[in-house]
């Protein structure tokens, strides 16, 4: 709709323009009020509809004269002749009835009538001219169809006002309609297989449907449209719809429902770091001379304010120790930050980074009786990423532009998938013309400070407008303080943590890399077996660990004992022997205690002391019966024993050993 100023319309009406300000204040014309922005003072429009017919009718004349569309009068001739031998079949139609697209081409066509007409006056033989005319038009405008039939069309159109004529309305007569409806059988079947996560082709889904119909429903099978028909419909269904029904709902969540425009003013640099891994899209050797290739990983760290990469860690595989590694290299040049924005990979979310905050598995025994973890000695905050979330994931913007700068930039680039690998990329493997390892290393170090780092910021707060990222986290990191610590408190602080454990009689162990590694002392481990202690040890370097116990405070470090593995079968008697003298010294040590404790002073046995308590109790020991005793007898005689007159018999031991020696036969 066109609106007008109270001077517009004062002008049209020829009034002055105190009046329409009067009429607009007694509400006896239609306006909307706007508010200026350069003065904050209101002012007033008024909708050409809200004028009267006549002055419509001025206005709109008024715009055609502007926009050179009013037709201008031309000698009778043989142009207008033959071009009035056509006759308008349109219908005459307002200008302000027209669109701005439809007024634009009105406008095209009237000019170049108006230049057709113009040139031709001058020409003796105008039909040749036609031609011509018409023949230099299709090389000018390619895109616009033109014939001399139609040149004759438009310009009687023209002469009689019917500027719909002057529209190219082709394919427009039925634009919106369809064949099909959204409640028929064919569409909605159609739709039921097309609804798809597999994501059939629509020719399958449509030869599908048609067999369908024509065994269940013959009586519609005539009445199916052609495959492009549905082409045509499936373009106006919404784009939401198909998105769920054909991808999933987590790209329904990522492309189509609203997310939060996360606001960094109330933040500064280090307030907010967040980690992710990132496989390089470069396949390398591991040495000049090597011809083994593979390819490495990236942990990343970036600061959400400024959109500095902190630090990073290039490695060989993404788990915990390169999380540590690619934070304790951001936090000695960067200091320490105040939260940590976690992914939630295992590499993130391990017991002794981020404890049991993410709900693990973790063992009857070891619940609720977890060690203090590295991040929380940090002082540091955990923000866990929420599952299948990408939009939370800032850091995978910057690896797509690391994708795009460096890795394409390397000879070992291998693309994303195999449509973005390059074709050489076998030829360059073939010759190792490839980066190593360590190259690799040395050229993203390079790109990451003075390539990524010193780029223009790309945040939305416009006080850093046109500076670098770098620059940005310098300004912001003045207005606040910075937590830093020196090179042995970090790797104190960030001691792998094993876990609580008791002390074995073979001392204690952590698991590194999927392998048991025992630690013993022969001068300690004996006297504190049992007893529950925390293990820490240096991921670089196992060779020693350190003791805590669970008030966490340091007991002492032990060593590896490799002495404690041996071979099931076939181990050296060299180590066997070394076995034997550990036990043997351990054995010493605690005899050496006991004589230590029992002393020499006096003598004594079990046998001494059980003779001097029952010397001490002998007095004790008295049976007292009392004086009402009821003794028990019986009604029934007792009969006697055979035998019960005593007869005297003589033994003599030396008939029975003869009578014994008869008996065997040896006599």
């Amino acid at each position: 709709m066109d609106y007008l100023t109270v001077k517009e319309v004062s002008e049209l009406k020829k009034c002055s323009g105190s009046y329409i300000s009067r009429m607009i204040r007694d509400k006896k014309i239609d306006y909307i009020e706007k508010i200026n922005i350069s003065n904050n003072q209101p002012y007033y429009l008024i909708p050409v509809s809200a004028l009267s017919e006549d002055l419509q009718s001025k206005y709109y004349k008024q715009k055609r004269i502007e926009t050179g569309i009013m037709p201008e009068k031309i000698e009778s001739g043989n142009a207008s002749a033959t071009a009035l031998k056509y006759r308008c079949k349109g219908v005459k139609k307002a200008f302000q009835e027209f669109s701005e697209t439809e007024r634009a081409m009105i406008k095209f066509w009237i000019d170049l009538l108006n230049e057709w007409q113009a040139e031709r006056s001058r020409r003796k033989d105008k039909t040749e001219f036609d031609r011509i005319f018409v023949a230099h038009q299709k090389y000018i405008n390619p895109d616009t169809e033109i014939s001399t039939d139609i040149l004759y069309r438009k310009y009687s159109a023209y002469k009689n006002e019917c500027y719909g004529d002057l529209i190219d309305n082709r394919g427009g007569w039925n634009r919106g309609k369809s064949k099909l409806d959204d409640d028929s059988i064919m569409w909605q079947g159609f739709l039921q297989l097309y609804f798809d996560q597999r994501k059939p082709k629509i020719v399958l889904c449509y030869r599908e449907m048609s067999a369908f119909i024509a065994e269940e429903y013959p009586e519609f099978t005539e009445q199916i449209p052609s495959v492009s028909c549905f082409r045509r419909k499936l373009k106006t269904l919404p784009f939401a719809v198909t998105e769920y029904a054909r991808e999933g709902e987590k790209a329904f969540h990522d492309h189509c429902t609203p997310h939060a425009n996360r606001d960094k003013s109330s933040i500064y640099a280090n307030d907010i770091w967040v980690m992710d891994n990132y496989t390089f899209d470069v396949i390398i050797k591991e040495e000049s001379d090597s011809k083994t290739t593979k390819r490495m990983y990236l942990t990343t760290v970036l600061d959400v304010k400024s959109g500095v990469l902190v630090g990073w860690n290039i490695t060989d595989s993404p788990d915990s120790n390169s999380t540590l590694d690619a934070l304790r290299f951001a936090m000695l040049r960067f200091g320490i930050p105040k939260r940590l924005y976690f992914d939630n990979g295992r590499e993130f979310t391990t017991l002794d980074i981020a404890g049991d905050d993410r709900n693990r598995k973790i063992a009857k025994n070891k619940k609720g009786n977890l060690p203090v973890t590295i991040i929380a000695k940090l002082g540091i905050e955990i923000i866990f990423a929420l599952p299948t979330n990408a939009q939370a994931k800032v850091v995978e913007r910057i690896h797509r532009i690391i994708k795009e700068q460096f890795c394409t930039a390397q000879d070992g680039y291998c693309g994303g998938n195999i449509i973005e690998r390059p074709e050489n990329l076998k030829k360059m493997i073939k010759y190792m013309n490839i980066e190593t390892e360590a190259e690799l290393r040395e050229s993203f170090a390079d790109y990451a400070d003075n390539v990524f780092n010193v780029a223009e910021y790309g945040g939305g707060e416009p006080q850093y407008k046109g500076m670098t990222a770098i620059e940005v986290w310098n300004k912001s990191i003045a207005e606040t303080s910075i937590r830093k610590a020196s090179e042995d408190v970090l790797d104190l602080l960030m001691l792998r943590n094993a876990g609580f454990q008791q002390v074995r009689r073979d001392g204690v162990f952590i698991t590194y890399h999927g392998k048991k590694i025992w630690y013993y002392d022969e001068h300690l481990t004996w006297q504190h077996l049992k007893e529950k202690v925390c293990v820490r040890y240096d991921r670089n370097d196992p060779s020693t660990v350190r003791l805590y116990d669970t008030e966490d405070r340091y007991l002492f470090s032990w060593k590896c004992a490799d002495w404690l593995i041996t071979q099931y079968f076939g181990e050296s008697k060299e180590n066997l022997a070394q076995l034997g003298r550990k036990k043997s010294n351990v054995r010493k040590q605690v005899t050496g205690r006991i004589e230590e404790l029992t002393g020499n002073k006096i003598r004594v046995t079990h046998k001494d002391g059980m003779r001097c308590i029952s010397r001490q109790n002998r007095d004790k020991f008295s049976i007292q019966m009392p004086r009402n005793i009821i003794p028990v007898t019986t009604a029934e005689s007792l009969p006697k024993a055979v035998g019960d007159e005593c007869i005297q018999v003589k033994i003599n031991l030396k008939t029975i050993a003869e009578n014994a020696l008869k008996q065997k036969g040896k006599t």
